[in-house]
């Protein structure tokens, strides 16, 4: 054996005992900080940070230790804001619609594409590209240029030609960075279209009771006047003042009585004394008083009721003013030697009734119109006959009460159906517009 060979073994030997001590004190330790690093990179928290006997690796970990403790909490916070957009956004009547400082849409919520009429979610496209609306672009940009709230009314007219506009108050609110700068928008949209509808309803109601006022109000001033300028006026000439004033009078009555008519049955605290009523006894009564005055003008007046009809549950006053007022509008439009039929029938768990008349009809165009208030096809006619525009409005409102439905159909010059559905069981749902 050489002289060399034993330095050479225990040199050798030296070497692994120090690469040895080498590596546990620093390869084990990189191993270990690598592992640990990866983990938090998936999300996950080691289960120690203790390095043994390497102080540099110790500060080492101290230091992912505080990363760890602070991706931990930025976890929790993240989870409980998607908590709360899971809680408030989805259940949100508003439309909500959270857009980029260049007006690219980041969230909405569901409320916000029905609102639109959305076939797809708009996330990634532009505020205008997604809704065709200059009006919320100009909102935006406000919002953007000011930094403050922006709030405003709208109307967004649909891609239907002739569609009605949907009504919006919508607010803008600007994101900002601790710096100031703006880095998005949320913005909220309120539906007020129904209010704006009520709105216009009420406009035109008094727009129309004005219109009829008006007239018997101006024929009692300038007769009022006459009388007054004219104290030596013949006996005659006032006699016939008297009539026109006393049908104006009773005009005006008769507009009264179905205006406090139409707002007890508009009240919520309407209620119907309802009863169990047999229909061809009921109708066969009704028709005692229109005969006569069908008779009067050579018209003829039917009543057809199905065999074994079960009764009617129904308040008896409030169906008397239906048929009186269907029966008064069919006389007045339906010339001598025409019919008026009434007829009831079982439909399943509906009592149908048709009040049909051979009169002059409606026209298409006004048939979807005859149940709101005040509407007449032929206004200056109308009110030659003596009618006050509320007749079939509230002829409506009674079929709501009762939980029923009332129908118009018509052909011009070849008579109107009305159309009464009855439930056998009195429900009674919201009232109509």
């Amino acid at each position: 054996m050489p002289d060399w060979l034993p330095y050479l073994l225990a040199a050798a030997v030296a070497v692994a005992i120090a690469f040895f001590i080498v590596a546990r004190k620093y390869l084990g330790p990189w191993k270990r900080l690598e592992h640990m690093v990866n983990e938090l990179a998936e999300g996950k928290t080691p289960s120690s940070f203790v390095f043994h006997g390497a102080r540099r690796f110790t500060r080492v970990a101290l230091s992912l230790e505080k990363l760890a403790d602070e991706q931990a909490r930025l976890k929790r916070q993240m989870s409980e804001e998607e908590f709360n957009l899971q809680a408030i956004l989805p259940n949100m009547v508003e439309g909500v619609m959270v857009v980029d400082a260049g007006h690219v849409i980041r969230l909405v919520n569901a409320s916000f594409i029905k609102l639109f009429n959305l076939l797809a979610n708009p996330v990634g496209q532009t505020a205008l590209g997604a809704l065709r609306e200059a009006s919320i672009e100009e909102i935006l940009r406000a919002t953007s240029q000011t930094g403050e709230m922006e709030s405003r009314e709208i109307a967004v007219h649909g891609s239907d030609q002739g569609s009605r506009p949907r009504y919006f108050a919508v607010s803008s609110a600007p994101i900002k960075r601790s710096d100031g700068q703006i880095t998005g928008m949320v913005t909220v949209f309120h539906d007020i279209t129904r209010l704006r509808q009520l709105e216009d309803v009420r406009r035109e109601f008094v727009a129309n009771l004005s219109h009829e006022l008006r007239t018997p109000l101006s024929i009692f001033h300038g007769y009022v006047e006459n009388l007054l300028d004219a104290p030596a006026m013949g006996r005659k000439e006032r006699v016939a003042i008297y009539q026109i004033m006393q049908r104006h009078s009773r005009r005006l009555n008769a507009l009264l009585e179905d205006l406090l008519t139409l707002a007890r049955l508009e009240s919520r605290n309407e209620k119907l004394d309802v009863a169990a009523i047999q229909l061809p006894l009921f109708l066969t009564q009704i028709s005692r008083e229109w005969t006569v005055k069908a008779d009067e003008k050579k018209i003829t007046l039917e009543i057809n009721v199905d065999a074994g009809l079960p009764a009617l549950t129904a308040d008896e006053f409030r169906l008397e003013q239906i048929f009186n007022n269907l029966l008064d509008n069919a006389l007045k439009y339906t010339q001598a030697g025409g019919k008026i039929a009434v007829s009831a029938r079982l439909d399943g768990a509906v009592i149908e009734i048709r009040v049909e008349d051979s009169g002059v009809g409606i026209p298409l165009s006004d048939l979807k119109h005859i149940f709101e208030r005040f509407y007449r096809v032929e206004k200056a006619r109308t009110r030659e006959k003596g009618g006050t525009g509320l007749g079939l409005s509230i002829v409506k409102h009674i079929m709501a009460l009762h939980g029923g439905t009332v129908e118009a159909r018509s052909e011009l010059g070849k008579g109107t159906a009305i159309i009464l559905r009855f439930p056998i069981e009195v429900t009674r749902p919201s009232l109509p517009d």
